[in-house]
């Protein structure tokens, strides 16, 4: 075979090999996978990731209900649930974050949340690292964003568990309130901070975790986290009052102080000890444990069909 024919004929075997490479990479399946975030950017998940870092207490308790509890390599200072969270590599506070740190730990996806400075997702992508931001604001989107790290972590299956596990938790606390008439649905204040009163309206977890487990927030008119007057907390005279309790040393001051003040023993859930300290993580993280925020109040508002509740601090 002469020189000039092998020569031919490797360029005609490249020209196929590219030909083949082009149509294959058409197709779909070879194509890298796209999935949205709550910041509504699209992001490009080429594989299953083997190192996960977390940037926010609700997306490394979302990392362990998957069971990726061992991809995960570092997490923020705040992340204490579950308690091998607190034995993960530190990468900074909520908002303060070391992006040497970060890019120390080489992830495969960084997971943020809508507390995470904007510009530390921007400079952890221009360094080639993948960022999946969760914002939800509801419970169904808080399952939805589950799923969808499910998917970008290769845990699909134990998503979709967890996913029908949590609405059928959701669904059977519906069903046993759906016969109540708006009478029997006694109205709920929930306090969140003392100096001045902060309370959740409605467009809030908090609002949802009261509706779905049979009650009606007293201050359901306002939209969001507000402050109210200590009279307009008197003049609606909520049946049941809730109030966070942090761990930290002032953990037990507004609950402390409804107890106190002179000037609430007029309102009902006062002269009816109907005042039940709550966790503050369980009902302030969209993660998994919504569903235990949901059961919480329920046992708070109608102990008589949800048993009565016990708070463990």
């Amino acid at each position: 075979m002469s020189k000039k024919s092998s020569t031919t004929r490797n360029r005609i075997a490249l020209f196929f090999l590219g030909l083949w490479f082009l149509v294959f990479s058409s197709f779909p399946g070879a194509q890298a996978e796209t999935i949205s975030d709550d910041a509504g950017r699209e992001v490009e998940i080429p594989s299953p990731c083997e190192r996960i870092v977390s940037l926010s207490p609700a997306t490394t308790e979302i990392v362990f209900s998957l069971s990726l509890g061992e991809k995960l390599v570092g997490v923020t200072t705040y992340c204490n649930y579950p308690e091998e969270a607190k034995k993960k590599e530190k990468v900074g506070t909520i908002n303060e974050i070391s992006l040497e740190k970060v890019v120390e730990l080489q992830p495969d996806l960084v997971l943020a949340s809508s507390l995470t400075p904007p510009n530390v997702v921007e400079r952890l992508e221009s360094l080639g690292i993948t960022v999946f931001v969760l914002d939800p604001h509801n419970i169904s989107e808080v399952i939805e964003g589950i799923e969808k790290v499910a998917i970008i972590s290769g845990a699909e299956d134990k998503g979709k568990e967890l996913k029908e596990a949590m609405e059928e938790e959701i669904r059977e606390v519906r069903d046993k309130v759906s016969h109540l008439s708006p009478e029997e649905r006694p109205t709920v204040f929930h306090l969140l901070w003392h100096d001045p009163l902060w309370t959740a309206g409605k467009d809030t977890f908090v609002n949802e975790f009261i509706t779905i487990a049979g009650g009606q927030n007293a201050f359901a008119d306002l939209s969001g986290y507000v402050i109210v007057d200590l009279e307009e907390l008197i003049r609606r005279n909520p049946d049941i009052i809730t109030v966070v309790e942090d761990h930290g040393e002032e953990g037990s001051l507004s609950y402390q102080f409804l107890l106190s003040d002179s000037r609430l023993k007029v309102v009902n859930a006062i002269q009816n000890h109907k005042v039940f300290p709550v966790d503050s993580d369980i009902v302030s993280r969209s993660s998994a444990r919504v569903v235990d925020a949901v059961r919480i109040f329920a046992s708070i508002i109608h102990p008589e069909i949800f048993g009565e509740y016990e708070y463990q601090s």
